[in-house]
């Protein structure tokens, strides 16, 4: 220090002690700048703690001068002093964050309101430079320098040079205002680099300022590049400052960019192979885990927040990655969000996979769609396998969404059936999952799925799957939980046999080990049973038959001795509880004898030694009291069977008589057994019964063929009830002979002739004589009096209608182990004699189809294995006799399939039928994937008994060789088609069900997506899918067939395949063979609309052609062409029926337009601001998939048109036309809704067709249609009023017509104008003029006539003197004079 900087320095000290503050600073305004740095830096060097005292007198001096008013002097002072001290506090780099620092910018922060403009921005932009120089803030001003900007931000004009703000241009003046330099410090701090380890420093210092919208994007722009350069464990402070900076605005960018830079990282670590990158890819999770509380807590701070995460992911929302849908979930926390986030995402689940289905089924539209950019379900997946680390603050949100996501598609919703259950089946693999690995939401997985059965919701029985699955799973977790369990049983009393089936089968392996469960649940099951209702019973014997089933089925006789030992002892009690139910009302009585006879039926319970004596010693001694002596030709004493007071059955021996001899049969398979002294005596008794029962006449039961049946009358409920009994045990009797059989060839087969030949005469009386009061028949065939169970029948149609493949492949996979070739053919022979009676093998036909039918509330009984196993026999052993023809061409067909009686149906009818109904079952199930598999390449293994729930998975993994199977059914179903339509009309009905089958088949394969994996299936199943619609295509264009019914499946066959319609040279290549060798043929470039529809345009031009002929409209034209089929078929009663199909045809095409539609939303002002630019990938494919969603309404329109110029012969047909104009002008709004959205979307040419095609041309025929079908409706005013009480003639109109009538028009009136609003629209946002291509005045000439509403409401009955309140919709009155 020189002595004049000492001796200044020694006169401060003194003026500062005197607190002559206005004589220090008048001191230092004498005092050049250098000099007062010089005296800052050495006060400041010399002091630890704390603000030098002298550096304290220099501010106060400052002060005082300006208070004293010498503002400007007072202001340059303090400045100085000022802009020294933040120099010192830049400079001093070895421990920035003393007290001393901060103590110092404390002080500056006081003095701030007193500095000039001139000091304010030196100091700011000095600070500037210290961060382009450091790359970092100093952390003393952080409670300084946002005040320090927010102030300069509030300066007026100010003169400055280049040098002023650190920039390195000439020394030029330009005049600046505050805000303009604000923003220039901002976009220079932007600018800068930042240090890594200061950046966090600098964020908060940023987003302390007080910002403008662009700058708030400017600064979380910056801070979001500067997260790519940062260590992970330092992203979370990143993170939660740009939060904190998202309360000045822009937070849907904020949050856009947070989710778009994890998504990045996820993206380079996801696939990590080495243990580095493992290793940051769980280190990445939790980072991600500790950013998730923030955002929650950063919301719970702010709401808004989280309205624009949820508004971003919903613009986003076909490209969410996992992080940002567990962001989603952690939101779902916070009660405010629950609802809103969890139907997002639920909605985003449901409408993926309903998107992936309408891609595979869409074939036209699909080489014009864009791959979606995220799977909702592999989300689901990664989330929950991430929860485990990091993300476990999800987990309570992720079992909420999956258990309500379950609960709405059990619902009646709008998504399709296959995409409710894969979505169903992917949040209960979600919901195994989370059981399994988090122990803290366990016991909210089970107490929901307790609720849900015990209130039996319509998703309980889904709820029961997922429990079955945990308990198979991981018994010991679940024991944990057998309090709760134990307390839901008390319910059963209230649960359907359905829902309690499903629990005892659950929770069956707990009650196995668990003695305290199986008690409880033991006690429960036996207060039930004997309570006061029937219904009650009867629910609880469902469960208890359950409980054996589950029993018999474990024991194992070569496993651990003590643990059977202990089960054995479990069964022979739930026995013992049975045998007391078999002495209740006959009700109950016969519920029990049917479930036991379908135990009986199962492999392991036959083979359970101590299940079958039990059972053997109560029915031997039941048995006893019901058996005659030798002199009596009836074995049974049917009196002691029906009460004599109250003729009602006190017990019913049919069933107990199947289930005795079930059991009989069971004994004699038993080999070193015990029992077979047992069965042998069984085996003895019911050779007796079957030999008394052949030789027996209906007055042996003291029964008249010609006595009364009828159930208003004592003496018929008797005779009915006695009837049902003997032919129940007939019934029971020929099961009996049909299995007791080991040596086909050797048995006497004629037995079962005989006892048939009683069953079907008995049959026919009891059919044709049992009436109801009203003299209707109560019994419709006879096999609904059979109780042949299914498994018996499959044994013997296996025989009587055996598959040829079998019999002469000896590798056939049926033909393994003890049953090959050489036994199946020798069974086949022996039952020669049941194959040559049709009336018996059509009889057990009829039993599989009653079987494959038979409903318990909506649900089919039959398990899915032996409805694959009835599909096999009835196609294997009838229906594919017809796809063989002769070398003649002729179908020769054996004698049994084809013949028929004026009475009876054919084998072949009956099998088709079943055909049909197996279909339907598998289609209900989701299950008809495998019903080629089943019919083409059976496999013991696909009609075995599957224990495991839920679904049979085709047995091959090949989709090649998966597509040839089903390629070879639907083409046998076209050729057994095809040749019984040759034999029409003989075989017409047999057609049309094989047509019902040969739809399903085809609509089936047209939507699996599973083929669509592998070019090869894909090109098989494109090519028979397209030359069955070839074939459809034949049968519309030439002699059409004269039924409705088999005419309207042709249609349906026809709609189904015609997507797949293209020309021969796409598929030019050798007929389909059942080998691996496919060549790849890549999907068909579906571009012409007129091809694909050409065969409906044929259809429809013979239909239009038909109703004007019929309707007369101009009786002197020749309508009919050289080339049009035989219109003698089109009649006043087929029309309406293909209309009906067409119009559902127009109504499915209309809604995968409204799908297509929806893809357009990717080129949305919000998705294309989500892209980076110049990406032009989506925009150009919006563009061709709006022409080609155009061009298919364009020629769907030109379809239409043939409909609307033509009055069809009946009002049906004209409402469902009107009706599908009605969604195609709703198609059309919502297309044009879409392009309001998507403003890069340019208005085509081929828009702008449709538009003049619909709004104009279409709209015009649609008034003319509605005017005249309204104006034939309605009769004169000045006509005679008719007797309201008379009958209405097939002239008039009823009320419910009319009102339906006039609601169909209203709607249309009301979307013709909707679809002109958003057309105009559209023109104004792409100033194109449309407003030419409409015809307003069509919309507004459908007037309203009250005058002549008179004659149809007397018509209705009501007085002449009141209003109607119906209102007719018809043209403008003729002007008159």
């Amino acid at each position: 220090m020189t002595g004049e900087d000492s001796e200044l320095t020694t006169q401060l000290a003194a003026l500062g002690r005197k607190k002559a503050y206005f004589e220090v600073g008048k001191l230092l305004s004498e005092q050049d700048d250098d000099a007062v740095y010089k005296l800052v830096e050495d006060d400041l060097s010399s002091t630890d703690t704390g603000i030098g005292s002298l550096t304290l007198t220099l501010i106060k001096g400052g002060s005082a001068l300006a208070e004293s008013g010498q503002t400007l002097s007072g202001s340059t002072v303090l400045g100085t002093v000022c802009s020294a001290c933040v120099g010192q506090i830049c400079e001093d780099s070895a421990d920035p964050e003393t007290q001393k620092w901060t103590t110092i910018s404390d002080t500056l922060l006081q003095v701030l309101p007193q500095l000039g403009p001139r000091s304010i921005i030196d100091i700011a932009f000095r600070i500037l430079a210290e961060l382009k120089t450091s790359g970092a803030l100093p952390t003393p001003l952080a409670g300084f320098l946002p005040m320090l900007l927010d102030t300069m931000g509030m300066i007026g004009a100010v003169e400055i040079t280049s040098e002023d703000v650190g920039a390195a241009e000439d020394d030029v003046r330009v005049t600046r205002t505050g805000s303009e330099l604000k923003a220039y410090w901002i976009e220079s701090a932007c600018t800068y680099k930042w240090h890594a380890q200061a950046s966090v420093r600098v964020c908060a210092l940023l987003r302390e300022l007080v910002l403008t919208e662009a700058q708030v994007e400017r600064v979380s722009a910056r801070i979001q590049r500067q997260m790519e350069c940062m260590e992970l464990t330092e992203l979370p402070a990143m993170v939660y400052q740009l939060l904190l900076l998202s309360r000045s605005g822009s937070k849907r960018e904020i949050v856009g960019g947070i989710f778009t830079f994890f998504d990045n990282m996820e993206k380079q670590l996801k696939d990590a192979r080495s243990d580095n990158e493992r290793k940051r890819w769980r280190e990445l999770g939790d980072i991600e885990g500790t950013i998730m509380l923030h955002i929650s807590y950063g919301i719970k701070q702010d709401f808004e927040l989280g309205d624009a995460l949820i508004g971003f992911a919903k613009d986003t929302s076909d490209s969410l990655s996992s992080f940002s849908f567990a962001c989603l979930l952690s939101l779902a926390r916070i009660h405010r969000f629950e609802d809103t986030v969890t139907t997002l995402l639920r909605t985003q689940l449901l409408r993926s996979m309903h998107d992936e289905e309408m891609r595979v089924g869409m074939v036209w539209v699909r080489p014009y769609l864009l791959e979606s950019r995220s799977d909702a379900r592999e989300l689901l997946y990664a989330v929950v396998e991430r929860s485990s680390y990091g993300w476990d603050q999800v987990t309570q949100s992720l079992i909420q969404l999956c258990i309500t996501t379950v609960d709405y598609t059990a619902r009646r919703n709008t998504y399709s059936p296959v995409a409710c259950e894969q979505a169903r089946q992917t949040c209960i693999r979600v919901l195994q999952t989370a059981f399994t690995t988090h122990e803290f939401v366990r016991g909210e997985i089970v107490d929901q799925i307790l609720s849900r059965v015990v209130f039996q919701t319509e998703s309980h029985m889904h709820f029961l799957d997922l429990l079955q699955l945990l308990v198979a799973n991981d018994v010991d977790v679940v024991r944990t939980y057998s309090a709760k369990i134990i307390d839901s049983l008390d319910s059963i009393s209230v649960m359907s046999s359905r829902t309690l089936e499903g629990l005892v089968r659950a929770v069956a392996p707990m009650f196995l080990d668990d003695v305290q469960f199986r008690s409880s649940l033991v006690l429960v099951l036996r207060k039930i049973l004997f309570a006061r209702g029937v219904d009650e019973r009867r629910v609880a014997l469902s469960g208890l038959f359950v409980l054996i089933s589950c029993v018999a089925q474990s024991l194992d006789w070569e496993g651990e001795r003590r643990q059977n030992n202990v089960r054995l002892a479990v069964l022979l009690e739930v026995l013992g509880l049975l045998r007391r139910c078999l002495t209740q009302q006959p009700e109950i009585r016969k519920a029990a004898y049917e479930q036991l006879s379908m135990l009986l039926d199962e492999p392991f319970a036959r083979r359970n030694a101590a299940l079958l004596g039990t059972l053997h010693g109560i029915f031997q001694t039941e048995f006893a009291k019901y058996q005659t002596d030798r002199s009596h030709d009836s074995p049974i004493n049917f009196q002691l069977c029906v009460s004599p007071i109250t003729h009602k059955v006190v017990m019913p021996v049919a069933s107990f008589m199947q289930c005795f001899a079930k059991l009989t049969l069971a004994l004699d398979e038993l080999d070193g057994s015990a029992l077979v002294s047992s069965g042998s005596e069984s085996a003895s008794i019911w050779t007796d019964v079957c030999t008394r029962f052949s030789r027996a006449q209906m007055e042996d039961f003291e029964l008249d063929a010609n006595g009364d049946f009828a159930l208003d009358s004592p003496s018929g409920v008797r005779n009915n009830n006695t009837a049902r009994l003997v032919i129940g045990c007939i019934d029971a009797a020929i099961e009996y002979e049909l299995c007791s059989t080991h040596d086909m060839v050797a048995s006497n087969p004629a037995m079962v002739i005989e006892l048939f030949s009683k069953f079907q005469r008995f049959s026919d009386v009891l059919c044709t004589r049992c009436v109801d009061e009203r003299k209707k028949r109560v019994i419709g065939a006879a096999s609904d009096l059979s109780h042949m169970s299914l498994t018996t029948v499959l044994k013997v149609l296996e025989l009587v209608l055996s598959d040829p493949r079998r019999m002469d492949n000896p590798d056939h996979a049926l033909n393994c182990g003890p049953c090959d070739r050489t036994w199946f053919v020798a069974h086949v022979n022996g039952a020669s004699l049941w194959a040559a009676n049709t009336a018996f093998v059509r009889h057990l036909l009829e039993i599989a189809l009653a079987r494959v039918t038979e409903r318990t509330g909506s649900v089919c009984v039959e398990p899915t294995h032996k409805v694959l196993h009835v599909a096999y026999v009835a196609y294997s052993g009838a229906l594919a006799a017809c796809a063989r023809p002769c070398e003649s061409g002729i179908l020769d067909l054996p004698t049994n399939l084809a013949k028929r009686s004026a009475k009876a149906r054919s084998i072949l009818y009956v099998a088709a039928e079943t055909l049909v109904a197996c279909t339907n079952v598998l289609q209900s199930r989701g299950q008809l994937h495998t019903l080629h598999v089943a019919v083409m390449r059976p496999q013991p293994m696909l009609f075995a008994p599957n224990v495991d729930p839920p679904t049979i998975d085709p047995p091959t993994i090949d989709p090649l060789l998966d597509a040839q199977y089903a390629s070879a059914l639907i083409t046998g179903l076209r050729n057994t088609s095809e040749q019984m339509l040759a034999q029409k009309p003989v075989m017409a009905r047999e057609a049309t069900s094989t047509l019902t089958s040969l739809h399903a088949t085809c609509v089936q394969l047209a939507h699996t997506g599973y083929f669509c994996t592998n070019a090869g299936a894909r090109a098989v199943i494109y090519k028979t899918l397209n030359e069955t619609a070839r074939w459809a295509f034949s049968l519309v264009g030439g002699e059409l067939p004269g039924d409705a019914s088999l005419l309207r499946n042709i249609t349906l066959v026809l709609t189904a395949c015609q997507p797949f319609l293209q020309p021969e040279t796409v598929f030019a290549r050798p007929p389909l063979q059942l080998t691996l060798s496919v060549p790849d043929v890549s999907m068909p470039d579906v571009r012409m609309d007129d091809y694909e529809l050409g065969t409906l345009s044929r259809l429809i031009s013979s239909i239009c052609t038909a109703s004007r002929l019929l309707t007369n409209i101009d009786p002197d034209s020749n309508e009919t062409d050289e080339d049009e089929p035989n219109l003698g078929v089109f009649t006043a009663r087929t029309i309406p029926a293909l209309i009906t199909v067409l119009a559902a045809w127009f109504k499915a095409e209309l809604h995968d337009l409204d799908w297509a539609s929806t893809q357009l939303r990717r080129t949305s002002t919000q998705e294309l601001a989500m892209r980076p630019e110049g990406d032009s990938e989506d925009l150009h494919a919006s563009i061709q998939l709006e022409r080609r969603v155009c061009k298919r309404i364009h020629a769907l329109s030109q379809l239409l048109l043939q409909l609307l110029s033509t009055v069809m012969p009946t009002p049906g047909a004209t409402d469902q036309v009107i009706r599908v104009f009605h969604d195609l002008h709703r198609t059309f709004a919502h297309l044009t809704r879409i392009k309001l959205q998507c403003v890069q979307v340019p208005i085509t040419e081929s828009y702008i067709d449709c538009l003049s095609l619909i709004c104009s041309t279409l709209n015009t025929h649609a008034h003319s249609m509605i005017i005249d079908k309204y104006g034939a409706l309605v009769g004169s005013a000045d006509a005679e009023k008719p007797n309201k009480k008379a009958k209405l003639t097939s002239g008039s109109v009823g009320k419910a017509r009319v009102l339906r009538n006039s609601a169909v028009v209203s709607s249309l009136v009301y979307q013709m104008e909707l679809t002109e609003k958003y057309v105009g629209q559209v023109a104004a946002r792409h100033k194109t003029p449309l407003a030419h291509y409409l015809k307003r005045s069509l919309a507004r000439d459908f007037r309203i006539e009250r005058d002549r509403l008179h004659d149809p409401l007397q018509d209705m009955g009501n007085s002449p003197d009141e209003p109607g309140d119906t209102m007719l919709l018809d043209s403008p009155p003729p002007d008159t004079d």
